[in-house]
């Protein structure tokens, strides 16, 4: 098990690297106002594919040893292609897209949730190592394919980020395929049953992922609201503080997506608890020095790295900073209520942070601009997180001590412990 987190961590952190790079050459060739712009559109694909994952998403892989997975691959790609070319046309009554925008976002919409169900399908199987490739193939294709557009044919646009997003999913498609090739048996199934049954835990698990989504990316239709240059601007500036200081979370998602897949497939209520303590602890402390590390940084740093529109996202980082850093402990706890089957706890924590967000999105926003959303942002993060943490205590009936300071006999992780 520690194997399998030490190389997660270590592929999402060449991920989360990759990622900083394309933040980085999108802040300085396109600015805050076409950062701004990315920002908006792949928040809406990503609204889109948490729709999909309600039957093609992550609680897949707590069903996928439990039924034969040929049963659940056709109705996961029957949504993911309706949810990928519908959707786009419902939000583009809202947004009124230029056609060569909607084709795109089709696109996107359409790639992301197909890469991300094979993506699933490898967790639900455990092919952790293969997984990661494929994720890590993903993000290599993204920054080869904007490094080629931006410095070799010169073509500087928020378009070529997106076909470079595109290639990118694409990739990923490709490569979990390959890997997923022989792991179905074709077998005459109920259509109807398996919908109910996806459905059945796909959509507690996507309730809790939009209410996340939300808590998360709020803020960036608020700000955007004004709807003249400077909001756009304001989306950008904070987007890329928001995605610099979440990529702290390649910790805990490293060490959770491992966790959730072991989990899933034992049946040991305390192993689990045992497991999940440890862990995090483990991903609170990484958490913590990341954050220290990054928020050390001089302001001058990321005015260097990303430009002159960019002066103010240290101020942003210190600010969302405390909300991260609790995030990176109590992640791993809703991750575990997910694993064992209470994906409602999961659910409700984050329908708190949400209730927090917007209750404060439309009084600090409007008070405090761009300060004002990581104010709301950090709320909501520790919101949600104390709730996580009472549940957790609640239900393992672990002792405040064992939760946070005794550190003795943390490994080996599976041990009973």
């Amino acid at each position: 098990m520690l194997t399998k987190i030490i190389q997660t961590i270590f592929s999402k952190g060449i991920i989360s690297i990759i990622n900083f790079l394309v933040v980085l050459i999108t802040a300085r060739y396109l600015g805050a106002d076409g950062r701004g712009e990315i920002s908006i559109l792949f928040l809406n694909v990503t609204v889109i594919l948490l729709f999909n994952d309600i039957i093609g998403g992550s609680a897949l892989v707590y069903v996928i040893p439990k039924k034969n997975p040929y049963s659940l691959l056709l109705p996961a790609v029957l949504v993911g292609t309706v949810t990928g070319i519908l959707f786009p046309y419902l939000f583009h009554l809202y947004f009124h897209f230029q056609t060569q925008e909607l084709v795109y976002f089709i696109l996107l919409a359409l790639l992301s949730n197909l890469s991300s169900i094979s993506n699933v399908f490898l967790n639900g199987f455990q092919k952790i190592k293969q997984n990661n490739l494929a994720s890590i193939s993903q993000s290599i294709a993204i920054i080869s394919s904007l490094i080629i557009q931006f410095f070799l044919l010169n073509e500087i646009s928020v378009f070529s980020f997106y076909r470079s997003l595109a290639f990118g999913y694409l990739i990923n498609l490709l490569i979990s395929l390959f890997y997923l090739k022989g792991s179905f048996e074709r077998i005459s199934f109920s259509w109807k049953e398996s919908f109910l049954l996806m459905a059945r835990y796909g959509l507690v698990v996507q309730a809790g992922n939009i209410f996340q989504l939300l808590n998360y990316r709020f803020c960036y239709y608020v700000l955007d609201s004004a709807n003249d240059l400077q909001s756009r601007k304001n989306v950008g500036v904070f987007s890329t503080a928001a995605s610099i200081s979440e990529a702290v979370w390649v910790i805990m998602n490293g060490i959770a997506m491992v966790q959730y897949a072991t989990l899933s497939n034992r049946n040991n209520p305390q192993l689990a608890i045992n497991i999940t303590v440890k862990l995090a602890k483990i991903s609170f402390v990484l958490s913590v020095f990341a954050l220290l590390v990054l928020n050390c940084l001089p302001s001058e740093v990321f005015t260097f790295l990303f430009g002159k529109d960019f002066s103010d996202i240290k101020t942003y980082c210190l600010l969302l900073a405390p909300g991260i850093g609790i995030c990176g402990l109590t992640g791993v706890y809703s991750h575990y209520f997910s694993a064992t089957g209470n994906m409602k706890i999961s659910a409700t924590s984050a329908l708190v942070g949400l209730a927090v967000t917007l209750s404060c999105s439309f009084i600090l926003i409007p008070l405090f601009g761009t300060k004002g959303a990581a104010y709301t942002n950090c709320a909501s993060y520790i919101a949600s997180s104390l709730f996580l943490l009472f549940m957790f205590k609640k239900q393992s009936q672990t002792t405040f001590y064992n939760l946070f300071f005794n550190w003795k006999k943390i490994f080996p992780l599976t041990s009973k412990q």
